[in-house]
């Protein structure tokens, strides 16, 4: 199905098929040996890396079951991280808001509400501006939408006047109805008059019959555009809100009162345009290097060697050269018993930007695309470390296929884990920084004749 491609391309795989690696049946130096055996081993960790930073590829984020992100923050060295929410909305059931016996000039509207369940964050949580907007162009559920497509909307904010600025608490549970949820609550105030009153003036005309078919309500009201638009935002200030849009709190709630009976049967209703797991949705990236060490190393790639960047999000990706690799490889009559690639981090306990928990080395294909270096079917590494604040690849299996003259040395490509639900970036160290850890490839080989 469609849907399930998109979901594993988009956290996998980057919105790239990778190919599957199969076990590598070379015997060469496969078999690690214990630490107390490795005596007349050799060790080199001196070879030259170049590392640098480049432009990732959009990602597909349609209809993702694990998740959306919402929100904008500041990076002190990324710049500007955005996302946004397309989604369509359906009527919980046919409805005709026209009281029995009365006319709709009967009825009161008390609120309209926006409920986005939370399930975490990114970054620190200040205050969000939040604004909303009706989508003039229609989503195809069957369609794939990729992070940097943008749909056609009105320009008028259904955001409640004065009510768009919002601060959420990802670890706290929050109200829905009232009623308090075991999940943390986004909630938006939308306008009476710009949101709902348009909505239910459609009573008794056909529209509120149904959601799906021409005339009824998908057709008629397209979805909506959830946005945040900090104008004023500092670095280090703002955050990504992770969003579970197939909760059954993730919702729009128009409240209001039939008056026209007596006062004591004035009880208030409510109605929902649910957000579920019908409903075409995407999230839409943004980001902004502009004036950051970014954008000087989308220039000038040289700059990497003192500190490269990957970025969650469709936003960039970290590459590794090893360019005498195959000299020292060709020099020696070499088995490789262990080879692993360690890339320390800039990270502190106080950071709000916490590095990715996983990370994989991809390696670029002749007709094409990229694939898993062929450890990832065995003990790949790339997870995080915080103790070490580093990550440490094993690339025994790959090496050994240089060897075997069936790969070219070509540059490495770093990618995350969750590329399209999780805000993470990462700040590695490159070869010439100034801090003590630097980027170095370990490799423990033994020599024959």
């Amino acid at each position: 199905m469609k849907r399930m491609a998109s979901m594993l391309s988009a956290i996998f795989f980057i919105g790239i098929l990778f190919t599957q690696c199969k076990k590598d049946k070379s015997k060469l130096g496969l078999n690690v040996q214990p630490q107390s055996d490795q005596i007349g081993l050799n060790v080199n960790d001196t070879l030259r890396l170049i590392t640098y930073t480049t432009m990732s590829d959009s990602i597909a984020t349609d209809e993702i079951s694990s998740g959306m992100m919402l929100g904008v923050y500041q990076d002190p060295f990324l710049g500007k991280a955005e996302a946004s929410i397309y989604t369509e909305l359906r009527l919980e059931g046919a409805v005709d808001f026209t009281p029995d016996g009365g006319t709709l000039a009967d009825l009161a509207i008390d609120s309209v509400v926006l409920y986005m369940a939370v399930s975490g964050g990114y970054g620190n949580m200040d205050a969000q501006d939040y604004e909303v907007y009706q989508m003039t162009q229609a989503l195809d559920i069957d369609s794939t939408y990729y992070s940097n497509r943008s749909i056609g909307k009105s320009a008028l904010n259904l955001v409640k006047a004065g009510e768009g600025s919002i601060v959420t608490n990802p670890n706290t549970p929050g109200y829905v109805n009232g009623v308090l949820t075991s999940e943390s609550i986004l909630r938006i105030p939308l306008s009476i008059n710009d949101f709902a009153m348009p909505i239910i003036n459609q009573s008794g005309t056909g529209v509120l019959n149904a959601n799906d078919g021409a005339g009824y309500f998908v057709d008629w009201f397209k979805g909506i555009y959830i946005t945040s638009k900090n104008t004023v935002q500092s670095s280090n200030e703002g955050a990504i809100l992770y969003i579970d849009p197939i909760s059954t709190n993730s919702k729009v709630t128009i409240y209001y009162r039939d008056n026209s009976g007596t006062p004591a049967e004035y009880d208030t209703i409510q109605y929902d345009l649910n957000i579920n797991s019908s409903c075409a949705r995407f999230t839409h990236f943004e980001q902004d290097y502009t004036g950051t060490m970014v954008e000087s190393q989308l220039i000038d790639s040289t700059e990497g060697q003192d500190v490269f960047f990957l970025q969650t999000m469709g936003g960039v990706r970290s590459k590794i050269a090893i360019p005498d690799l195959i000299p020292f490889l060709d020099s020696n009559k070499l088995i490789i018993n262990k080879a692993q690639l360690v890339l320390p981090v800039q990270y502190y306990a106080s950071d709000a930007y916490v590095p990715s928990s996983e990370l994989f080395l991809v390696r670029p294909l002749e007709g094409g695309g990229i694939s898993f270096i062929p450890d990832y079917n065995e003990d790949r590494g790339g997870n995080y470390i915080e103790s070490a604040n580093s990550y440490t690849f094993n690339v025994t299996r790959y090496l050994n296929k240089m060897i075997a003259g069936e790969y070219d040395n070509q540059p490495l490509t770093i990618v995350s884990i969750g590329n399209a639900v999780t805000a993470n970036r990462v700040v590695f160290n490159g070869p010439s920084t100034m801090l003590k850890e630097k980027p170095k490839l370990i490799i423990t080989y033994s020599k024959y004749e």
